[in-house]
């Protein structure tokens, strides 16, 4: 399949892109509705992962354009819209505007292709749209290692070009919320804490997560009187977060290193245990 995968967050497209190429689909990426146009009018693709929330276009409007510009009886794209915001309004609203189905965010490999594979197999427009497979497990109850090798599908190499992307971009996101507070800004925090708190969603991080949709609801009814100490209690979590990932970095780099070890000293092993067994 040709797919276009369009998402503001560089730690998601990175994700998806990877997981789909590993796939062998053609994958090409959008940071923003417009972008998306572009893509489409330039490039036939056979389906489009929206972002529900995009900056400069959103992609509930994206979606909008798509379809009004699509002549009857012409192929258009199937839009599968991911959000952040995973709640059952959130998903109405995607479907509504005529998107074919819904993922929430951190979006797993396992429902990822099998919606795909469902689309793959629809043999009319008027087929009824596809469903995400069974949600699985709360990622709140798994270790940051089990949340991560299921949402890469087990790929060791994607797991830790991921904790790279996000531990160089997260602070840069933090920053953006730390300057919305500051400044009041009631848009811009509720935009940023959106951003972040998909981040931490995707890199197996609840606690965070709750505390960034805590900030980005308060940006949105414009009521930042609570935001500083919530600001406060989100980067001491995100504080922890960052050592626990780091120690995962570690610790994902050291198997390779310690079998190769383990191999230099196996044969003087067994040599001095056959000579010793010889005297």
């Amino acid at each position: 399949m040709r797919i276009l995968v369009a998402d503001d967050d560089a730690s998601n497209r990175e994700l998806l892109s990877e997981l789909l190429r590993n796939s062998g689909h053609s994958v090409a990426s959008a940071s923003d509705g417009r972008e998306v146009l572009a893509a489409v009018a330039k490039t036939p693709f056979d389906v489009v992962l929206m972002d529900e929330e995009m900056p400069r276009m959103s992609g509930l409007d994206a979606t909008r354009a798509i379809l009004d510009a699509a002549k009857p009886g012409e192929k258009r794209p199937i839009i599968v819209g991911i959000s952040g915001n995973a709640t059952e309004e959130d998903e109405r609203q995607c479907l509504a505007v005529g998107m074919d189905a819904f993922l929430a965010k951190p979006i797993r490999a396992a429902e990822l292709f099998s919606i795909l594979a469902t689309l793959a197999r629809r043999s009319a427009p008027s087929a009824p749209p596809a469903r995400p497979a069974a949600p699985e497990e709360d990622p709140s109850v798994e270790s940051l290692r089990a949340h991560l090798d299921r949402t890469t599908g087990g790929n060791a190499k994607l797991t830790q070009s991921l904790l790279k992307t996000f531990l160089e971009d997260a602070p840069k996101k933090l920053a953006v919320i730390r300057r919305a507070v500051a400044e009041s800004d009631a848009g811009a925090l509720a935009a940023s804490a959106h951003a972040f708190k998909g981040s931490l969603s995707l890199v197996g991080a609840p606690k965070a997560a709750g505390t960034a949709r805590n900030l980005q609801a308060m940006g949105r009814l414009g009521n930042l009187n609570s935001a500083a100490p919530e600001l406060a209690v989100l980067e001491s979590e995100f504080d922890q977060l960052r050592d626990e990932l780091l120690a995962l970095q570690a610790k994902l780099a050291e198997p390779k290193d310690s079998r190769s070890s383990a191999r230099k000293r196996a044969p003087a092993g067994r040599s001095g245990s056959k000579n010793r067994g010889k005297k």
